[in-house]
């Protein structure tokens, strides 16, 4: 009897990923520029990912620390992905993220469809600790090491790996197909 693969991404951790994902995201990837340069920036990102609210108060502080938080969740993904310097950067992030989690607390919200973690604060701090929600329900369904930064050197999006073994690279086809021809090129010219 044939049993169908389970999805990889079910909508609950899709939420999380892409909470994440958007939030990495914002940094300047192949020619575009920081989307979180100043609060006026960051309380945009915030209110469209429904982290706060339009008159919530951001200072640049605020967006000092948006900016380390967004460091190392990508020198975490990039060691999801196998990148050298994501690896040797790790212990760096995750001693960064352990000590930050203090100043984002999480709650339990139990209802009768189970229980989540929800920040205990509100506002930028609210917003920030929404982030390490999303982590720990990433990291409690499983899908935390499937998210990614793709491993093209011009593109480094962020990405939630869906391919059965997380063996993901990149994130998408152009950007692998773009990584096999300067594989290819390169192994041309040194022959």
């Amino acid at each position: 009897m044939h049993q169908a693969a389970a999805d990889p991404c079910p909508p609950s951790t899709c939420d999380s990923s892409a909470l994440l994902l958007g939030f990495v995201n914002t940094a300047p990837l192949a020619g575009s520029r920081d989307r979180l340069t100043g609060p006026e920036e960051l309380s945009a990102w915030l209110v469209q990912s429904g982290l706060a609210a339009a008159d919530t108060p951001v200072t640049g502080a605020d967006v000092a620390a948006a900016r380390e938080l967004r460091d190392a969740f990508t020198m975490i993904f990039r060691a999801h992905s196998g990148c050298e310097d994501g690896e040797a950067a790790l212990p760096a992030a995750e001693g960064y993220l352990q000590r930050m989690a203090h100043r984002y607390p999480l709650a339990p919200r139990l209802s009768a469809d189970g229980c989540r973690l929800v920040p205990a604060q509100d506002g930028v701090l609210g917003g920030f600790g929404a982030l390490f929600a999303a982590g720990a329900d990433l990291a409690a369904r499983g899908g935390w090491a499937r998210v990614k930064m793709c491993k093209n050197p011009t593109c480094y999006t962020g990405f939630f790996d869906k391919t059965r073994n997380s063996s993901g690279l990149y994130c998408s086809t152009a950007c692998s197909t773009r990584m096999a021809a300067r594989a290819y090129r390169s192994r041309v010219k040194n022959a």
